[in-house]
Order: structure tokens, then sequence, then C-alpha cells
């Protein structure tokens, strides 16, 4: 499973919840949205965290995305992939980690990519008060304190293919593609 050791136990967590979730609103694409209720679903990681002191919580979010979205009348199980947003997003957070000068990907990197896209979960934080600027500046503040924190803010490194569970084909795909893009 090369490619995901740079993604944190929680980031990887991020994507397998993403995928379930898109399962669950029976859609074949995994979008921004999906992306957004994995990031409040892992509660652990920095990104959680900043989102609910934002306010957020997975229950508005869901509700707002119910709203905005609709679920696929042909929906596949076994077609579920990402959505090219998803992946820009992706992109992004590899871009963010090393901007930052971080040598992991964590669940604030993902938050951070995921504000850079105009995108479904955009348009659910717009509907719930919240900016991007917010995101940014609220995830500065937290790493800041978490600085002197001896590990990854987002959780301990991903090690080998016993961390990834069956159920995630299509984030092991990625992560290939994540790692050489940031290669």
């Amino acid at each position: 499973m090369a490619g995901m050791e740079r993604f944190t136990q929680r980031a990887r967590r991020v994507l397998s919840l993403a995928h379930q979730e898109a399962e669950q609103s029976r859609n074949n694409n995994i979008g921004t949205e999906h992306l957004l209720l994995g990031l409040m679903d892992e509660e652990g990681g920095v990104a959680g965290r900043v989102l609910r002191e934002l306010g957020m919580t997975s229950d508005r979010v869901r509700e707002v995305i119910r709203r905005v979205t609709t679920s696929s009348s042909s929906f596949d199980p076994n077609r579920v992939e990402l959505a090219s947003e998803t992946q820009q997003v992706l992109e992004h957070a590899v871009d963010e980690a090393r901007r930052l000068g971080h040598h992991y990907i964590g669940t604030e990197h993902i938050l951070l990519g995921l504000v850079r896209v105009d995108s479904t979960a955009m348009e659910v934080l717009r509907r719930l008060g919240v900016t991007a600027e917010q995101i940014r500046r609220q995830t500065r503040r937290v790493l800041n304190e978490s600085a002197s924190s001896p590990t990854p803010a987002g959780g301990s490194l991903a090690r080998g293919s016993a961390a990834t569970g069956a159920k995630t084909p299509l984030v092991d795909q990625l992560a290939t593609d994540l790692t050489t893009k940031a290669e």
C-alpha cells in the first residue's frame, strides 16, 4: 500500500468515513460533502476540533447536505469513486502539508484543501455561516497550540497495509496518485 504512509491514521479514517457516507447516501461519487462529514466524524483530529469550535455538528451538516444534494437513482455500491472535486481537495491537502513544512498529511491538511475548492462542502459551510477564512484562521490557531506536541496533530502516521481496510480499495488506488504528485 505504498503512498499512504504520509497520511495519518486519522486522515485515512476520514477517507474511509467519506466512502461510507457516499454509500449510505446511495451516491456513486465520494463528494466533498462526504469528506466534510468524514472530517466531522473523526472527532480526534484537528479538523473535527476546528469544525466543532466553529459551531458545526454532524447533525447540522447532514441536514444541510440533504437539502442541497440528491442521491443517484442508479447507485452501484461496487462503483463508488472519488468525485473530481474530492480529488482536487486531496491534491490541495498534499500541497497544504508541504506549504506548512509537515512531512505528514493530517485531517487539518484535508480541511485546508477542502476550503480551496468551490464545492458542495463549501456551500454547506456557507449555509451554516462558516467561511473559508474562518476555517483557515481557526486551523492555524489549533496547529499553533499543538506545535509542541511530539506527534503529528492528526494522529500517528499510518504504517503498512495492516492499517487499511478492505472496504477502501478506492483510497488505496488514490494513495499512489497523491504520493506521485507530492514527490
